[in-house]
């Protein structure tokens, strides 16, 4: 009679996993963040004068992921992705510094955290033009810099922005008519530009954004502006 083979045991189980956890742990503390958004990070938080400023590697060292993420009090936040190159470089995919109170212009060199996803800066006093680096960002699939005191226009080079789907623009101070590149952003879900000195009818273009649900945006400047293009928009639940 054959005998049947002895099942594992729990604690052989349990150690093969953590085996494996402390490999990937291992791994990602063996990674490094790219050069050029460590100094791109380091030197925005220069500018603003953090007085908490964090030190070293950034994505090993105070980076969070996941739900903790969105916690309220990890502010400033940053995220990371450490599996290029095979596990050995870091990219910062997730900034956030909503309701920091900083103020001053928006340093141009964020442009150079190209892998970023989300770009939050809501809620704080910057002034100043939007740098037009900020189309360099062709990760981005979220970008909130509502709530501030910029002035000018909006960059042109936002239209490169091809992946975004959230864009929130509300009460951001700036003027001018939407950049005709908009009509690039067809992945377009959700864009606030309400409570904002824009110039110009609503472009029709904004119909080609099938996927949008949330639309805010006043008829901009006392300038009548057809609405016809709200038929395409079939997803479409808040207007």
């Amino acid at each position: 009679m054959l005998k049947q083979p002895w099942p594992l045991s729990a604690s052989f189980c349990s150690l093969c996993f953590l085996s494996c956890f402390w490999f990937q742990v291992s791994m990602v503390q063996n990674a490094t963040t790219d050069p050029s958004e460590v100094k791109a990070l380091m030197s925005i938080f220069r500018q603003w004068d953090m007085q908490a400023m964090p030190i070293g590697e950034p994505c090993i060292g105070f980076a969070i992921n996941g739900s903790e993420f969105e916690k309220p009090e990890n502010n400033p936040a940053v995220s990371c992705d450490c599996t290029y190159d095979k596990n050995t470089t870091c990219h910062i995919t997730k900034l956030k510094l909503d309701k920091n109170y900083f103020t001053g212009p928006l340093p141009a060199f964020i442009g150079n955290m190209s892998a970023l996803i989300v770009l939050s800066i809501a809620h704080n006093s910057f002034s100043g033009p939007i740098p037009k680096e900020l189309g360099n960002l062709k990760e981005l699939a979220m970008l909130s810099f509502g709530s501030n005191d910029f002035s000018g226009t909006l960059p042109p080079e936002l239209g490169n922005l091809v992946n975004l789907g959230l864009f929130y623009m509300d009460s951001c101070g700036l003027g001018g008519e939407i950049p005709s590149t908009f009509a690039k952003l067809i992945n377009m879900q959700v864009f606030w530009a309400q409570d904002n000195p824009l110039s110009g009818k609503i472009p029709s273009f904004i119909g080609n954004w099938r996927k949008l649900i949330e639309l805010r945006i006043s008829d901009i400047s006392n300038v009548s502006s057809s609405l016809d293009f709200i038929r395409n928009l079939k997803n479409l639940t808040d207007l």
